[in-house]
């Protein structure tokens, strides 16, 4: 009976022993990363002679996502670092203010404010959620100047975003920080995630003066841009793209 005892012990410390080796040398599961891609581009307004800047609209978008194809964790922060040498005019547009939007809607600000216009596209339940989304040129604040993102969807569902533009040094000409707040659906734990978005910037304000114009040298490769993304579990990506100093026209 010792001797059973014994084996039988001897067995199940055997077993251990392999389960333990066994989950050692197994490779742990990879937690999925999240990926962002920026895109940009310029659009062609008029090309004004005697060398003056170009006056061009400015495409900007993005791709929010995980490596293993699932929905991302909600995006907290969108910093966007636009080429320096650029020129933007805000104050050469009429301005909306937050308080308009919220109490009298976005009908109410002047049309001469309104910046540009987009879509984007934002995860919830399972479902993919699509939005309209207009810019307008917000009030003056130290240092900058306001842009209010205002997306609608489902008929009903309003985000309002304020971001501020800056101008900056070093690579890039400007930044536009925009914080992203909590879109709530059903529940404390399924806040909707901003899976993609693109919007056309652009326009001509008071006196004929544009809201961007190109600058007047390139470098190769190109016009740089950067976005950077903080999301709300943590975790922080960029994505870098360049608008080529040679543009090429595609063939039909």
């Amino acid at each position: 009976m010792i001797c059973r005892r014994i084996a039988a012990t001897a067995v199940v410390f055997a077993v251990a022993v392999v389960v333990t080796a066994l989950a050692v040398a197994a490779p742990a599961a990879q937690a999925a990363d999240h990926t962002q891609r920026l895109d940009v581009g310029a659009e062609l307004v008029r090309q004004q002679p005697g060398g003056k800047p170009w006056i061009v609209n400015l495409v900007l978008g993005a791709q929010l996502g995980m490596s293993d194809g699932t929905a991302p964790a909600p995006v907290k922060r969108m910093v966007f670092s636009f080429t320096r040498g650029a020129q933007v005019h805000p104050e050469a547009f009429a301005t909306c203010t937050m308080d308009i939007i919220n109490k009298q809607g976005p009908g109410a600000c002047p049309q001469a404010s309104r910046l540009g216009s987009g879509t984007a596209k934002a995860a919830a339940l399972e479902i993919l959620i699509d939005a309209t989304v207009t810019v307008f040129n917000g009030p003056k604040v130290p240092g900058g100047r306001q842009l209010i993102v205002y997306a609608r969807a489902l008929g009903t569902v309003v985000i309002p975003l304020v971001g501020t533009l800056k101008k900056t040094s070093g690579r890039y000409g400007w930044v536009l920080d925009l914080p992203v707040p909590r879109i709530m659906t059903v529940g404390e734990e399924n806040d909707a995630a901003i899976t993609s978005f693109e919007v056309k910037v652009g326009g001509i304000g008071r006196k004929k003066v544009p809201f961007i114009e190109a600058p007047t040298s390139c470098s190769k490769p190109g016009w740089p841009f950067l976005g950077s993304f903080t999301y709300a579990d943590g975790a922080a990506g960029s994505s870098s793209a360049t608008i080529p100093c040679l543009l090429k026209a595609a063939n039909d």
